[in-house]
């Protein structure tokens, strides 16, 4: 195959890559089986209708009109994103190793942050104020190293370890829609800044809305991309600990900040440090881990860690993960419910409560008041806590 930079690819040879990949049926295995056997796209296209008979598949493979195609490439084209092509040269080398590496990329910034050296950061969408903390400090803490962060551009975690790698350094978002999507809509000015500093990597082409069945291929895209995974305050069945799993069977290694034992967001990433994710801390407990292209060696996990998260039920846990993302999405929730996501069982400033929440002082205040009589949150050393 072709191993110069996918940029110069004529129009012609990359609608057929296109049209291959983003034929019905054709997942990114069977893409690779297909070039391998046949060399070309072209080729490919052309044997698909024996290759059906032949297989007497359920299946129909039928390849996007010529027309839809050039459409998209204009499009994307003219919204400033690229494309990336699996086998070329701008092709990220971590992500190529893969037996199931994404056919094509489509981007949004710059293409060679993808061969740069980063970690993935990933946790609770509900984060609490200090998971916040955490996550937006250790990104920033790896950027000043000159080490990018990965994540979803999800509420919560990945959203404040997107802005700190933003501070002094780059971040990579893997999202789960087009790029001209902005997912969730509140996102809109940190996704533009992404892809002024740094990059956004979709599977998808312009338009397409994020769904269930999306995510596990984003996560896909978040591991396979980064050099190693960070979980903070990741729940037992969450998506976090999927992408974990999935960074874990690449070779790549696992770390986990310890949260509390009475948080049940802190349950799975406790249990990876249980089963032998490095503690994390800040970015001196990461560095060391991390190698200049991949891990050489895994973990020393037990074989028991991910025993209730078979990765054969991804669509399952990942639509639990995208109702959730919807839920929020079209009904905003109550000012006493925010607080009661952002508080843990670590005291937390009401000065901190207000700045986060998008309402006044005097109705935070007031919110706060009513937790309090009602007995879900308590005051204590200087900042209020979740009820134990």
């Amino acid at each position: 195959m072709n191993n110069n930079s996918s940029n110069t690819i004529p129009i012609p040879k990359l609608a057929s890559y296109l049209r291959l990949a983003r034929t019905d049926g054709i997942g990114a295995v069977r893409f690779h089986q297909l070039l391998k056997r046949y060399h070309t796209p072209e080729a490919a296209l052309e044997a698909l209708p024996s290759i059906q008979r032949n297989k007497k598949t359920a299946i129909s493979f039928s390849p996007p009109p010529l027309s839809v195609i050039i459409e998209e490439i204009e499009k994307t084209h003219s919204y400033g994103g690229q494309f990336i092509l699996h086998g070329f040269n701008d092709y990220p080398e971590l992500l190529a190793q893969l037996d199931d590496a994404p056919p094509i990329l489509t981007i949004l910034g710059s293409a060679k942050l993808l061969h740069r050296q980063n970690v993935a950061i990933v946790g609770a969408r509900n984060a609490s104020m200090h998971g916040l903390k955490i996550s937006e400090s250790l990104a920033a803490d790896l950027a000043a190293h000159s080490i990018g962060v990965t994540s979803g551009l999800a509420r919560g975690i990945d959203q404040a370890a997107h802005k700190g790698a933003l501070y002094t350094g780059f971040t990579i978002a893997a999202i789960a829609c087009g790029i001209d999507i902005v997912y969730p809509s509140e996102h809109q000015k940190l996704q533009k800044e992404i892809a002024e500093k740094g990059v956004i990597v979709s599977e998808y082409p312009l338009g397409a809305s994020p769904q269930a069945t999306h995510f596990p291929r984003r996560n896909r895209l978040i591991a396979g991309l980064c050099h190693g995974c960070v979980v903070i305050e990741a729940a037992l069945n969450s998506g976090s600990l999927i992408t974990s799993k999935l960074a874990l069977s690449y070779n790549k290694p696992i770390f986990a900040v310890p949260g509390s034992p009475l948080d049940p967001r802190c349950k799975g990433s406790n249990n990876l440090l249980r089963m032998g994710a490095t503690l994390t801390e800040n970015a001196l407990d990461i560095l060391p881990e991390l190698s200049v292209l991949t891990a050489k060696k895994k973990t020393a996990f037990k074989p028991d860690l991910f025993a209730e998260l078979d990765y054969a039920v991804k669509t399952t846990n990942t639509q639990t993960e995208a109702e959730a993302e919807a839920e929020t999405q079209t009904n905003p929730t109550m000012i006493e419910s925010e607080i009661l996501a952002l508080l843990s069982t670590t005291p937390t400033p009401i000065d901190l409560i207000i700045r986060h929440l998008s309402y006044s002082a005097t109705e935070t205040l007031g919110a706060l008041t009513l937790l309090e009589i009602s007995n879900q949150i308590i005051f204590q050393h200087n900042g209020y806590i979740l009820t134990p």
